[in-house]
């Protein structure tokens, strides 16, 4: 009886001929295989994991079809396995070049350049990967990595609250609070020095909404969602405790939430806001048992405010305006 060791080797070298009669084949023995016999020669070495013989079989394909994306996709991602990400990368800008345009190539293709360090292009390619699959939790993870490389830290924390706000405003628990703590902490640590956004915030969109990280008092940093329409920023009564912020009392009256409908509140100036590394005080603010957090025009007109789309992808930027 053979042991499966015996048999896993026995199949490897006869998936290795196989591999080698196929990618020799036309050119030794004057016969021409057909697409479909190389694409069952690639699943013959899949099998056994051999991924060199499977790219073999790949590029045998794109000999027949030098045109066929998928075959170039799946070049690319076997070389990205193999560690050769510059080759990687050459099959993937093929593919895109030809039209090819779906999330799991532009995954690939900004894991590659991230590898090789084209750090710009692969935050780029996340950002256009999470603007076709917002949902896409490994893409954010690592796009958010890329943005602390750069030390974009805000822009990084504005990334992952966002989603996890989206996901406990729908009964979820959040996905990235161990990374969000870990963030914060080297904020925490180096101080503001350590970002390059002391010029400008950058903040993605998602779900046709723009958030930005706000810090109040000791309560962490939230994703307030960006309200032009809004008069002041809003915050609830439980946040407004969890803050321990200072504040005085400015009235009580009603307030029209965004859906229309409206709630008992009452208006109050915050001793000290943080919008990113960006510091305002005396801010007017709302506040009620169920407001959301929004970013309203008590702070927005701090700042200058341009909304751009780039390939694609919305970016809102606040710069702080110099008074």
């Amino acid at each position: 009886m053979h042991s499966n060791n015996s048999l896993n080797r026995r199949s490897a070298r006869a998936a290795a001929v196989f591999c080698a009669a196929m990618a020799i084949g036309a050119s030794a023995f004057a016969v021409e295989y057909t697409t479909e016999d190389y694409k069952r020669a690639v699943a013959t070495c899949m099998r056994v994991n051999d991924f060199e013989c499977a790219a073999k079989n790949w590029r045998q394909i794109l000999r027949l079809r030098p045109d066929d994306t998928a075959a170039m996709v799946n070049l690319g991602l076997l070389l990205s396995w193999r560690d050769d990400q510059k080759g990687a990368i050459v099959q993937y800008e093929r593919a895109i070049s030809l039209g090819e345009g779906a999330y799991n190539l532009f995954a690939y293709y900004a894991d590659s350049l991230g590898k090789v360090g084209r750090i710009d292009e692969a935050i780029d390619w996340s950002y256009k990967t999470l603007s076709v699959v917002p949902t896409l939790v490994d893409v954010r993870g690592n796009l958010a990595k890329l943005l602390l490389h750069q030390k974009r830290y805000y822009e990084a924390l504005s990334l992952l609250e966002s989603y996890d706000d989206f996901l406990l405003s729908n009964g979820n628990q959040a996905y990235f609070a161990g990374q969000r703590i870990a963030i914060e902490t080297v904020i925490d640590k180096n101080g503001d020095g350590v970002t390059v956004e002391s010029k400008s915030l950058r903040l993605p969109k998602l779900n046709n909404t723009f958030y930005a990280p706000l810090t109040i008092g000791v309560a962490k940093p939230s994703g307030f969602i960006v309200d032009t329409g809004a008069n002041r920023l809003a915050i609830s009564e439980e946040y407004l405790a969890q803050s321990k912020v200072s504040y005085k009392n400015a009235g009580s009256g009603t307030a029209t939430m965004a859906d229309g409908h409206r709630v008992t509140a009452r208006a109050i100036t915050l001793s000290s806001v943080r919008v990113g590394p960006y510091e305002i005080k005396n801010v007017p603010a709302i506040v009620c048992k169920d407001c959301k957090l929004l970013l309203g025009q008590s702070l927005l007109t701090k700042f200058d405010m341009t909304s751009v789309k780039v390939q694609g992808v919305e970016f809102m930027t606040l710069a702080p305006r110099k008074l």
